[in-house]
């Protein structure tokens, strides 16, 4: 059932993330890239002409006159609900109902199980709320203080979280957090906004723009967050990110570079060198966490104990071969962990069990489904010829000298 709900709202959030963010994005392009025509009268804020499909598009903003409201009028809202009510699903079907097992780190805490839900569920709604009362006072009028006072505090709260949460669920926290924040913008701000604003028009009041201005603060604030979701939501694919341990301040170098390529994109008609400096912020970006990876790395290598060389080259292989996407230091949503594997008994979900050992281990890279933990689906594929003798050799070394 989990596999179930996990395959079709994936899909879901997935396809309504893609039309959500796709819609941000065009939008804000058509702000930037609307210009003033005096043909089009007064009441335009700016036109533009567009091509595609083998036809001319016009699209014009424009102040509406009570008299003359559009009979038709499509509004964006829907594929945001649906990307947060899709994630949220996910979020309870393969953390929250596993007592939050996945989101901590027994090698950091202590806490019961289920207090990795409440600390998750709680980070959502306390983020959105603290984002919302910063943009609520007299901060919104000091748009770069704000800005940095709500980067700074989910860095901080990142660094805290990260003392009870394993890497991948500090980063896909994050990532939650951020999506909420733009999800409820949309609910509570941009559309409530826009109501107000077409109930006005209605009752024959005359186009107020302010609420249209309002509604656009927490619309430029989504779309410069956008980017950085992205790459926290696809971050299990990253484990030299979250598997760090500096992942955090990898992932406050990534989202600004990240905001700040955003920016970028949005200055082509107003910045010359735009290109050249954004090839620049994502060399510099891409150089600083390269650097801190390789430094957490080498600083992880000091304190750890020496491996064999076999050992060593099967660390080279775990890493070439992608193991480490799947097979975290804890028990993860799609496999389970190998820290710690042998001698621990292991159970099946055909209802036997084995105590793993050497030839376990063989057997269940050069035939996966053989013996399929219980929990888990057979995803992980056969690698009898896909690695030499020698390979699996080192392999199975490394994994064995994994400790829990």
């Amino acid at each position: 059932m989990i596999e179930f709900i996990d395959i079709t709202f994936r899909m879901i959030h997935v396809v309504a993330g893609i039309m959500w963010i796709g819609n941000s994005l065009l939008f804000t392009w058509f702000e930037l890239n609307l210009r003033k025509n005096p043909e089009d009268g007064e009441t335009s804020l700016g036109s533009m002409n567009m091509l595609h499909g083998g036809g001319i598009f016009f699209l014009q903003k424009r102040i509406i006159n009570p008299e003359e409201l559009p009979q038709r009028l499509h509004i964006f809202k829907w594929q945001s609900y649906t990307t947060w009510i899709s994630g949220f699903i996910l979020l309870v079907s393969l953390f929250y109902t596993r007592g939050g097992t996945l989101l901590l780190d027994p090698s950091k805490t202590d806490l019961p199980a289920y207090m990795g839900a409440v600390i998750s569920l709680g980070s959502i709604i306390g983020g959105w709320i603290f984002y919302d009362l910063i943009w609520r006072s007299p901060l919104k009028n000091k748009e770069w203080l704000g800005l940095l006072i709500c980067f700074a505090a989910l860095i901080g709260y990142s660094f805290w979280l990260n003392t009870v949460f394993n890497g991948r669920a500090v980063y896909l926290q994050m990532g939650a957090m951020l999506g909420t924040m733009m999800s409820a913008n949309v609910f509570f701000h941009i559309m409530t906004n826009q109501a107000k604003m077409m109930a006005a028009l209605l009752e024959g009041k005359p186009h107020d723009l302010n609420l249209g201005k309002q509604a656009k603060i927490r619309s430029t604030h989504n779309h410069y967050i956008t980017f950085p979701v992205i790459f926290l939501m696809l971050s299990a694919h990253f484990p030299a990110t979250y598997g760090s341990a500096w992942n955090i301040p990898i992932a406050a170098v990534i989202i600004i570079t990240l905001a700040i390529i955003k920016h970028l994109m949005n200055c082509y008609h107003s910045l010359r060198r735009w290109k050249e400096l954004l090839a620049l912020t994502f060399l510099l970006g891409s150089g600083i966490v390269y650097l801190l990876i390789s430094g957490a790395k080498a600083n992880s290598a000091a304190t750890a104990a020496p491996l064999s060389p076999q050992a060593e080259a099967g660390a080279n292989v775990f890493t070439t071969m992608g193991c480490q996407a799947c097979h975290l230091p804890q028990d993860g949503a799609i496999a389970p962990t190998l820290y710690g594997l042998v001698g621990r008994e292991r159970e099946f979900v055909d209802g036997s069990k084995l105590t793993a050992d050497e030839s376990y281990i063989r057997e269940s890279i050069a035939n996966s489904t053989a013996k399929v933990v219980k929990g888990y689906a057979p995803a992980m594929p056969p690698y009898a010829n896909v690695l030499t003798d020698e390979q699996l050799d080192e392999l199975i070394a490394y994994i064995q000298s994994l400790s829990p």
